[in-house]
């Protein structure tokens, strides 16, 4: 099912009824021209313990998604270089 929601003047858009309750936290990806939103449950690493199986530690996780993080924003700024954006 899909829904066509409208932004309003402050570019804010309303879910239709049901898909979220009050208090939810969404993750919000934008990707290219769309945005994805996804739930994330309350205790992520609990829900996610059944499927997500790992030898590291959550510090050692932890560096490995900072470290991919510091490399996509380097990537994004050296195109924006030369692009010649500010």
């Amino acid at each position: 099912m899909a829904y066509l929601v409208k932004a309003d003047d402050r570019g804010r858009v309303k879910l239709p009824k049901g898909l979220v309750s009050p208090g939810d936290l969404l993750l919000v990806l934008p990707v290219g021209r769309r945005i994805v939103l996804v739930k994330v449950p309350p205790k992520p690493v609990e829900a996610s313990a059944s499927w997500l199986k790992t030898e590291k530690s959550r510090g050692e996780l932890r560096a490995l998604a900072e470290a991919g993080a510091l490399e996509e924003v380097e990537e994004r700024l050296r195109r924006r270089a030369l692009a010649g954006g500010d």
